[in-house]
């Protein structure tokens, strides 16, 4: 469902932005006394989940539990937060690395978001995408397809297939060093599960670059055996559904649409783009949008254009062709590391 922010224009958008979900406002401090009440509630789940993914991970790390391996190199793009870092557009950036150096590559995915495959189809046509949960059976399907490296979407906490490079993002927009885990905060593992990672990527949207170069510090003495990079996710123009990159851009007051994990980043970055921006409709990352919802919208607009993601929109023109509908594009831009990257893809490419 939308927030209350889809009620009505939103004059000052990225600031009036409120979560979903009471845990998500509960995540970003926004819920006030009863989230303190609720907070000190969820301590005892976030021991119990650091207990159980301890378990887990300490199994694989002591070699207790059995890994599967494929007969060809896998990447692994992942992070140790829930959405936010910029995984869907590093993944694609990291397809088209692997392309441009001869390799025929495949992605796997959990099947968890509709949303993702369908981006990275459209993104790289002949490039194989895979779905389902087991990565060892989808890897061995990718392979009968032709690949001769799998990229594995999300993969970090999936650790019964073995993977040669393992790519970790993390948003320095969300940092702590002693972040709270599920539920009690958006934390998948605690810092120190960056030790496992050959590459971590600090990527950035609305953080400064000074602002990732500390986080960058802070993760180096964390993990000191990976490798540093730092990545600007920034905004690249305009383009409208059905159309080519690169145009001008919507006329006038426009409607933003955002079901990802962090829409004031999207927000702050279409004004950056130039949007004006008169009313702001939030829904849950990887919302599955139905007629309901495109009623809303379509209301909400008024005949104005709207403004979204790649994400939204893959799934949002399909069921609203009359819409006028503009898609935010995305540069990665490596500011830092790009060498370390560079070794590390030759390395795996015969």
């Amino acid at each position: 469902m939308a927030t209350a922010v889809a009620e009505g224009a939103d004059p000052d958008p990225a600031p009036g932005i409120t979560a979903t979900t009471v845990v998500e406002r509960l995540w970003r401090g926004e819920a006030g006394r009863a989230g303190s009440l609720l907070d000190l509630a969820l301590v005892p789940l976030e021991l119990a989940y650091r207990a159980a993914a301890g378990t887990y991970h300490g199994a694989y790390s002591a070699g207790l539990a059995r890994r599967s391996r494929l007969a060809v190199p896998v990447v692994s793009v992942g992070n140790v937060a829930v959405g936010g870092t910029g995984k869907t557009p590093v993944t694609r950036w990291i397809v088209g690395e692997l392309c441009r150096r001869g390799a025929r590559p495949a992605v796997l995915h959990g099947g968890y978001a509709p949303d993702e495959p369908a981006l990275h189809r459209a993104w790289y046509p002949e490039v194989p995408v895979v779905v389902g949960r087991d990565r060892a059976e989808t890897g061995a399907r990718a392979i009968e397809a032709g690949a001769d490296v799998i990229v594995l979407d999300d993969g970090f906490q999936h650790r019964r297939l073995a993977r040669d490079l393992d790519v970790v993002l993390v948003a320095a927009e969300d940092w702590v060093p002693r972040p709270k885990l599920l539920p009690r905060g958006p934390w998948r593992e605690a810092p120190r599960a960056l030790r496992r990672a050959d590459v971590v990527a600090i990527t950035r949207r609305t953080a400064s670059a000074e602002s990732a170069a500390h986080v960058a510090a802070s993760v180096e003495r964390i993990a000191p055996g990976a490798g540093i990079v730092r990545v600007h996710l920034r905004p690249a123009g305009w383009r409208v559904v059905g159309g080519d990159a690169g145009a001008p851009g919507p006329e006038g007051e426009v409607v933003a649409v955002a079901g990802v994990g962090r829409p004031r980043d999207f927000v702050a970055n279409a004004r950056t783009a130039g949007a004006e921006i008169a009313c702001v409709l939030v829904f849950r990352d990887h919302h599955a949008y139905g007629g309901a919802d495109v009623r809303r919208i379509r209301e909400a607009a008024s005949g104005r254009p709207i403004v979204t993601t790649a994400k939204d929109a893959v799934k949002l023109a399909p069921l609203a062709p009359d819409l006028d509908i503009w898609i935010l594009e995305q540069d990665v831009v490596i500011e830092a590391g790009a060498d370390e990257l560079a070794r590390r893809f030759d390395a795996l490419i015969p």
